[in-house]
């Protein structure tokens, strides 16, 4: 197994483009080369309504080794060989955000791959001294009840996913608020 590259943040900045606001955060190699990553600041919302996440820090842990997972899990994949799989039929697939029956699931397989890539393949990691993601910290923009809607919407889509239709269609939440005709 070979040591994972290592990338110390540089710097993470706030920035707009096209309206949208979105973070950078800038980090350096080991061999002095600079690599950044820029996300929607939305991202750290998502994540949490994902995975059921509460603490940023290991949201932004997750954000950051992301780029570093592979694009597809195989039968080689961490989550795969801690038996986290669909079935237990042979050539079952590693659970997933969209294949998983539960968030727990989802979550366990999700801190398994960010694991394995730490080890692996890349370390991202805070300098010594001022971490440059308190940036980010300070003002991860986790509204609840945004979060909450995502976190709904995640959970639909999942479960359509697998099981397909919803039971009861979904109702617009103005239909609620009219009274029935006598």
């Amino acid at each position: 197994m070979s040591e994972p590259s290592v990338y110390t943040v540089d710097f993470a900045q706030l920035r707009a483009s096209r309206g949208e606001l979105y973070w950078v955060v800038h980090k350096i190699a080991s061999d002095g080369s600079g690599h950044g990553h820029a996300f929607p600041t939305e991202t750290l919302e998502w994540r949490a309504a994902e995975y059921g996440l509460t603490d940023v820090d290991e949201i932004l842990d997750i954000i950051l080794h992301e780029p570093y997972l592979p694009d597809e899990p195989d039968r080689d994949d961490a989550a795969a060989r801690a038996g986290l799989v669909t079935s237990t039929r042979p050539g079952a697939a590693p659970i997933t955000l969209y294949n998983a029956a539960s968030t727990a699931d989802a979550l366990a397989a999700h801190r398994l791959r960010i694991g394995e890539v730490k080890q692996t393949r890349a370390r991202v990691v805070a300098p010594r001294g001022k971490d440059p993601l308190d940036e980010i910290r300070r003002a991860p923009g986790i509204v609840p009840d945004r979060l909450r809607a995502k976190r709904e919407a995640v959970d639909t889509h999942r479960w359509q996913l697998l099981y397909g239709a919803l039971p009861v269609p979904l109702v617009s939440p103005s239909a609620l608020l009219e009274v029935p005709r006598a």
